[in-house]
């Protein structure tokens, strides 16, 4: 508890001086943009929940699983694939549909692609589901990451496209740092470590699907130019 006050304290610290700054390091007020805020927000929901079901994984891999280091990298590197084949189609997709929709839909990929995995149990068998669900919702992951990337830079000026790019750059840092200790602390609820990684993945899919309601209605009206 201690230290959460502490860090609450020092993120509150940084904002007032970030606020106050001749040249600060974050261009906080670029937020007021929606475009900016939606995007920004979406990249802190993708890249944390992520860390944090990639962190639940690795738990249940390793110690309800019983598998070794070298196998879980290798049961990773399966949906891995799906990361390269995503990072090779998103842009094309978000020319062709929008980047508004299509971050939507991938949010919705990456969140419904983690609800099955509240079913797993202590056999080896349910890999079986864990794997094609960690390959698709990579394919979803991915792809929001680079819709939301477009959506967070694309409606500034080219002036100011350096401090949105440097913004939701930010956004995806802190982001791996904050899902981790989010999840592991909703699945430290449970005393039961199958129990609580059950209760953490269900967090994730609440706060993903949240947040895509969210985006959905804070950017009724986008205004983003695709990348060509």
């Amino acid at each position: 508890m201690p230290a959460l006050i502490a860090g609450l304290f020092l993120l509150a610290l940084f904002f007032w001086i970030e606020r106050r700054a001749m040249a600060p390091l974050l261009a906080i007020e670029m937020l007021a943009r929606p475009s900016v805020r939606w995007g920004n927000l979406a990249a802190l929901t993708i890249f944390s929940m992520e860390a944090g079901l990639v962190f639940l994984m690795t738990l249940y891999l390793q110690d309800i699983l019983n598998f070794g280091p070298l196998t879980t990298g290798l049961v990773f590197g399966v949906p891995g694939l799906a990361s390269v084949a995503a990072g090779v189609v998103a842009g094309r997709i978000i020319a062709r549909r929008g980047a508004r929709p299509v971050l939507l839909a991938a949010l919705l990929v990456q969140g419904g692609l983690t609800a099955p995995l509240i079913l797993l149990g202590t056999e080896q068998i349910w890999l079986w589901l864990l794997i094609p669900a960690l390959f698709v919702g990579f394919l979803g992951h991915i792809t929001a990451v680079v819709a939301a990337t477009v959506i967070a830079t694309s409606d500034v000026a080219d002036a100011d496209a350096g401090l949105a790019t440097g913004l939701v750059t930010t956004s995806q840092r802190v982001a791996v740092t904050v899902g981790i200790p989010l999840l592991g602390a909703v699945m430290l609820l449970r005393a039961d470590l199958m129990a609580g990684i059950h209760l953490a993945l269900a967090a994730d899919v609440v706060l993903t699907l949240t947040v895509v309601a969210m985006i959905s209605a804070g950017l009724k009206q986008p205004r983003t130019r695709t990348p060509g």
